[in-house]
């Protein structure tokens, strides 16, 4: 395992290079932050992660996953930050935000040679509303193959991810908790964009984190949310901080809920073959 300071991450943002991800007919440039291990090349293919930062479409938090992304870019692994669309800085719906995080999935599967990333070895994260974007990308509908023509013929799963991870990620769209994301107003066919309505067979391993004294979101949803995906024949992993609140996610603010989920979810990612296993175990990230 190795070890995680913020003067390291601090370093590592200096020398990130980035590039640009997605263009609009308007002049609009979407760029994508790129964090790799020091000597990445193109034919190395690692595993790797994209991030959804969270800020429910209001704030700007596109550097909420640079701790994140700077101690697995160490332990091996590609992470790419993307910047996306958001109410606060453009007119957009619900819809488009959502089509911006499923388009940068996307983005990561068709350029991963050019990135040095295993294709079949890509995870989605994200927390707040970038969580839901993520279980958006993860969970598209079954293709509908079946023709009465053809004998045999059967629905096709959709590209999907390698795996999905939420950290204090939203769930359902109808909770109190997504008002101001604006989907039902937004968006004709709300649950077209709901993962409670999108649960399903056939879904990639899911990580969820969550704090369980977080005064925002209540756990149970999520804890819910886990069964359900379980219960369908997915594979799940629930980890609950019992003094974590909202700041989860945040090293500076409690370096040790950071160590405990980051542990919990480089085991789960190791345990299904996606993420090698550290080379030393049990260590802390933390100097």
């Amino acid at each position: 395992m190795t070890s995680f300071s913020q003067s390291e991450a601090e370093e590592t943002e200096a020398e990130v290079p980035s590039v640009v991800w997605k263009r609009f007919a308007d002049g609009v440039e979407l760029r994508a932050h790129i964090f790799a291990p020091r000597g990445h090349s193109t034919s190395s293919f690692l595993p790797g992660v994209l991030f959804l930062h969270g800020g429910m479409w209001m704030l700007e938090f596109s550097d909420e996953f640079t701790s994140w992304a700077s101690h697995l870019a160490a332990r091996g692994i590609v992470c790419v930050l993307p910047e996306y669309r958001t109410h606060a800085r453009f007119d957009v719906t619900a819809q488009d935000i959502i089509r911006d995080g499923i388009d940068a999935w996307q983005w990561i599967y068709q350029n991963a040679a050019a990135l040095g990333i295993d294709q079949e070895a890509i995870t989605i994260a994200g927390t707040d509303a970038g969580g839901l974007m993520a279980l958006n990308a993860a969970m598209q509908p079954m293709e509908q193959t079946r023709r009465w023509w053809k004998i045999g013929s059967r629905d096709v799963p959709p590209l999907q991810p390698a795996a999905v991870a939420i950290m204090r990620g939203l769930v359902d769209i109808h909770a109190p908790e997504c008002r101001m994301l604006r989907v039902k107003e937004e968006v004709p066919q709300a649950d077209a964009l709901n993962p409670c309505a999108l649960l399903r067979r056939y879904l990639p391993p899911l990580f969820c984190a969550h704090g369980m004294v977080d005064p925002l979101q209540d756990y149970g949803m999520r804890e819910w949310f886990c069964e359900e995906w379980r219960a369908l024949g997915n594979d799940a992993e629930l980890v609950l901080c019992p003094h974590a609140d909202h700041t989860l996610t945040h090293f500076e603010v409690n370096p040790a809920v950071f160590e405990q989920i980051l542990l919990a979810w480089e085991h789960f990612m190791a345990e299904r073959g996606i993420w090698p296993h550290s080379v030393v175990e049990d260590a802390s990230l933390i100097w």
